[in-house]
């Protein structure tokens, strides 16, 4: 059962979700919606993003499911990824209330966040698994000062040109994408910037 749609974002829809189980506890999940231009993109699409199903991190939300689906309504086909619902806000809303009220984030959260954070980046790059999409709005705030990575992106969706202006444009005044990236490259290292570059985001409240 669809509950809500979540904020959309450059690449597709994101959707909160409920599922009741046989013993009538309902579970949420997030499910994350792309539209591919053909078969053959959302089947390269789908075969990538196989490796975050096997994802096992504190600091990484869990991937529960993949599929592609064909929307009659829309006429397309789309990559489905159906992942952990931490019911909590993001790093966007949080760094977006502090501006709002004037305060900074306490060292101790920026602290833990960065420790967290490369420890997830760490854990992902040994998997040669690279996030891709790295910002404040993929990464949920599961506590006080506990953070965890979500909405990662496959090499093939990112490549795609429409989406890649749309994302372009979404960053084009305050943006954390590596350089390298506008030339469609990727690397462990684009998502190191990316983390100084929310960091640096955090730190200037």
């Amino acid at each position: 059962q669809v509950l809500e749609q979540l904020q959309p974002g450059a690449l597709g829809t994101m959707l909160a979700a409920q599922l009741k189980t046989d013993q009538r506890v309902r579970k949420k999940y997030a499910i994350k919606q792309v539209e591919c231009i053909d078969q053959h993109q959302a089947n390269v699409a789908l075969k990538e993003a196989m490796d975050l199903l096997k994802l096992c991190h504190s600091n990484i939300c869990t991937y529960k499911e993949l599929f592609v689906t064909w929307n009659t309504e829309v006429s397309s086909l789309f990559l489905c990824l159906v992942m952990q619902h931490s019911g909590q806000g993001d790093l966007s809303a949080l760094i977006k209330e502090k501006r709002q009220k004037s305060e900074k984030i306490a060292d101790m959260v920026v602290q833990k966040f960065l420790g967290q954070m490369v420890d997830a980046l760490f854990y992902i790059h040994k998997q040669n698994i690279w996030h891709r999409n790295l910002k404040p709005s993929n990464i949920l705030v599961t506590g006080e000062a506990s953070f965890m990575l979500t909405d990662f992106s496959t090499e093939t969706l990112m490549k795609d040109e429409l989406k890649w202006k749309i994302r372009v444009e979404e960053g084009r005044y305050l943006s954390w994408m590596a350089p390298e990236t506008f030339g469609f490259s990727f690397t462990e290292k684009s998502d190191i910037w990316s983390l100084g570059c929310v960091l640096l985001d955090m730190m200037s409240c």
